[in-house]
């Protein structure tokens, strides 16, 4: 199961992935990926995270370039690849992801995908390698007898985090766990002190004839009673006492503040936390009191980074690896199609429009067909389309008359020219 460092063992003439030497213990084996998913389903921040980095892929266009024949833009409608993406954006909690894919010939001859399933990570049991650390093979857990193993061939392997060719990857939120783990146990302690402070502390005295212990030194049944009741005292709607003749209850107040505030205790650890996942601009108010337009600008343009990154990796999966869109070309007979994201990019297009005019006033830049591809590109636009395409009213109509006007000076000054030579 997930650990940090890679050694191989030959065992049998193949190289199995062993890893180990994780710092933290609580990380260890199928540890490690209940403590990642409690991170990512119960957390505020990494769930946020997590939801906020699924609905920007989903919100992207994953474009198939390269693809004259349709067949990865086929692939990605069969297997509903929005769906897919929220399995895919797994690989960022748990540091990898496997998808078995297969594939089908159309009704034309074109080989597409036909099924995109995910095996998720409590089922991997191993990688099995090559010595140069190529998957070989993925070992899944087995329901009765043997380990099922894939050939790598018929797998997706999405890592977060390639290190000396670790299959297993690295959590997004390995950096989080330790100020995640503090704060859910301070915010466990504070839960339980509400509680007590609303309350108020249980006190149950005896009797004077009562006694706690015995000759042995150990607790009387009355004493075990006692404590019984003192731990179950709750205030609802079933609450009340029936205590023998001369016992005493009373519920202590808290006795003044706390000398730690606790707000800025956990404040501190959600700080580090959205920190440590490029996510700060999240809190900005909420675990601080103030907080420019500037800065939440400049930590979300950091955020998107990260995501276009992110979106870099899964399409190079796909571009790089067998059964991807490599194998669809070499089925295809054709060069490989290519999956690219576009929109990942969050400019501001207000800024750009007033760059460009700047540039386009004094000459600087001369406008042509690249450039217009590119810009329509990173602004999310459809790619130009000349049987579609109008003038623009105004401009055209100027751009006629001006051309006319140049024409006209032209045939003018020829005449002039044509005159000086006869005198």
């Amino acid at each position: 199961m997930p650990k940090s460092e890679l050694a191989y063992t030959n065992v049998k003439g193949k190289f199995t992935s062993h890893l180990d030497k994780e710092t933290e213990a609580l990380l260890m084996g199928a540890n490690g990926l209940r403590a990642y998913k409690k991170m990512a389903e119960s957390d505020a921040i990494c769930s946020s995270f997590v939801l906020a980095i699924t609905k920007i892929f989903q919100s992207l266009e994953w474009k198939a370039v390269n693809d004259p024949k349709g067949a990865l833009k086929r692939s990605l409608k069969n297997v509903n690849w929005p769906e897919r993406l929220e399995e895919i954006v797994t690989f960022l909690i748990y540091g990898f992801a496997d998808f078995e894919v297969t594939i089908k010939q159309e009704e034309d001859g074109v080989y597409t995908w036909s099924g995109f399933y995910f095996r998720p990570q409590s089922t991997i049991a191993d990688y099995i390698q090559d010595s140069k650390g190529n998957i070989k093979q993925v070992e899944q857990w087995g329901e009765v007898g043997e380990n099922v193993k894939i050939n790598a061939n018929r797998i997706l392997h999405f890592a977060s985090r390639k290190n000396i060719s670790n299959p297993w990857g690295k959590s997004i939120f390995r950096g989080a766990f330790r100020d995640w783990y503090y704060r859910t146990n301070i915010e466990k302690v504070e839960a339980i002190g509400v509680e007590r402070d609303l309350t108020g502390l249980p006190v149950l005295t005896p009797s004077d004839d009562v006694s706690m212990h015995d000759a042995d030194g150990n607790f009387t049944k009355e004493a075990l009673w006692a404590w019984e009741v003192v731990r179950q005292v709750k205030r609802n709607e079933q609450e009340g006492l029936v205590l023998p003749p001369g016992w005493t209850f009373s519920l202590q107040g808290s006795p003044g503040e706390r000398q730690f505030d606790l707000n800025a205790v956990i404040n501190r650890y959600d700080a580090k936390i959205a920190m440590s996942v490029l996510a700060q601009f999240l809190i900005l108010g909420v675990v601080n009191s103030s907080g420019s337009f500037a800065l939440a600008k400049e930590q979300s343009d950091l955020f998107h980074k990260a995501v276009e990154g992110f979106a870099k990796s899964i399409a190079n999966v796909v571009n790089t690896q067998w059964i991807g869109s490599q194998a669809l070309g070499l089925l295809n007979d054709t060069e490989a199609p290519r999956l690219e994201p576009v929109g990942a990019q969050k400019l501001n297009l207000s800024d750009l429009a007033s760059f460009l005019g700047r540039l386009l006033k004094f000459n600087i830049i001369t406008p042509d067909d690249e450039l217009e591809a590119y810009l329509r590109k990173i602004a999310s636009l459809p790619d130009k389309d000349e049987s579609t395409s109008r003038p623009i009213p105004g401009v055209t109509s100027k751009l006629g008359e001006d051309k006319e006007e140049e024409e006209s000076n032209t045939e003018g000054d020829a005449q002039n020219t044509k005159n000086s030579n006869k005198e």
